[in-house]
């Protein structure tokens, strides 16, 4: 058939393999090229739609993205149970890991970077922890500023100018320095799509995210008793374990695929926005939390602020990785290839004909099996 948006030949289909554009759309071009109700990655939900792990693990098929939906599951369920059991300083330290254990796995279940483990790994997840921890420890020198973020035991209160510090300056330089370990990542040529940019920033920010939250919450970890009143911790425990690392990883995430792009000389509005979001997304964050808590506004809205702000970041992130994976899935040839979303064999380019996920964002393991072969119209 020929596709109405590309005008290529191509395999009969629901999607166009070499635009993605959603064929049978009469009268709604420009809406059938855009897509944007078919998420180039997960074609099952909208862009506009703010699911954690469809956003932050592209690479994962439909039905892992339920697999590791349980696994968080059931990591919160963990936390709730020491929490309600008195062990607060356990509870602190699964939330810490929690999502970051969970990105590790992911990286080595979906086979993403299966013949660079250790390179990826070391200058993601590890390189981000390390800048985190020296950057944590440069800002406490200066001024002390955790036991009052939620923790109950310092209940003492910020001055104007050591709010401005810590929710303004202090984010800013951290979008500034998280990146680093993605950037200089070895043999990154080998890794040039924007999805690939997306995922190292990701690993990036959220070891930088254990980092610190591990000196932000040392004194606790060291000084709570093994047995205590769970109080209020529910909702630090709630921040640590969700929020706050999707709020690092996301905004590490979309500045190191705005660079990626910058490289493959795409960069426009909207990665420049998508740098822009990143850095006004983490102040309002920071600054939001620590001025509610500052104020005595209560707990849950607290939560609520900051559930608002990391709704708004992934949605950023689906729409940047969007647009991305419908440009720069037009330049794969035709191959025989497994779909890693509905699993059809099938001879595709850029897109899948049945389902439309954008296979630049399939594992690349499953992009080096790819059979060359013919397409026929």
């Amino acid at each position: 058939m020929r596709c109405d948006h590309c005008a290529n030949d191509v395999p009969d289909g629901v999607f166009c393999t070499r635009c993605g554009a959603h064929q049978g759309t009469t009268g709604e071009l420009a809406k059938a090229k855009t897509r944007s109700h078919r998420y180039a990655a997960h074609p099952a939900e909208h862009v506009v739609q703010p699911s954690v792990f469809t956003t932050i693990f592209p690479h994962l098929g439909h039905q892992k993205v339920h697999e590791f939906r349980w696994a968080f599951v059931v990591g919160l369920a963990g936390i709730a149970v020491l929490y309600v059991a008195g062990l607060i300083a356990a509870a602190i330290l699964v939330a810490i890991f929690l999502v970051p254990v969970l990105y590790l796995i992911y990286l080595y279940e979906a086979q993403v970077y299966r013949d660079e483990p250790a390179t990826v790994l070391g200058f993601t997840i590890g390189g981000g922890a390390v800048v985190g921890l020296v950057l944590s420890l440069i800002v406490r020198a200066l001024d002390n500023p955790y036991p009052s973020f939620g923790n109950p035991l310092h209940p003492t209160s910020i001055n104007i100018g050591l709010l401005l510090f810590l929710g303004v300056l202090v984010p800013v330089v951290q979008e500034a320095v998280k990146p680093l370990p993605a950037l200089f990542l070895p043999k990154r040529s080998e890794f040039p799509e924007t999805v690939d940019g997306l995922v190292f920033g990701i690993a990036a920010g959220l070891g930088f995210s254990v980092a610190e939250s591990l000196v932000a919450f040392s004194g606790a970890l060291t000084g709570l008793p093994a047995h205590l009143a769970p109080g209020n911790w529910i909702y630090d425990l709630v921040t640590l374990a969700i929020f706050q690392p999707l709020v690092q990883g996301s905004a590490t995430g979309m500045v190191v695929a705005a660079v990626w792009r910058y490289r493959r000389g795409r960069l426009g509005q909207r990665e420049l926005g998508g740098v822009a979001m990143a850095v006004i997304a983490h102040v309002a964050f920071t600054l939001g939390t620590r001025t509610l808590s500052d104020a005595g506004v209560a707990q849950p809205f607290v939560l609520i602020w900051q559930a608002a702000i990391v709704g708004a970041m992934l949605i950023y992130v689906r729409y940047l990785l969007h647009h991305a994976l419908l440009e720069e899935a037009a330049h794969m040839g035709f191959a025989e290839t497994v779909c890693p979303n509905c699993h059809m064999h099938i001879v595709a380019s850029g897109f899948c004909p049945n389902c439309g996920v954008a296979l630049t964002a399939a594992p690349t393991s499953v992009k080096r099996a790819r059979k060359p072969a013919v397409a026929k119209s």
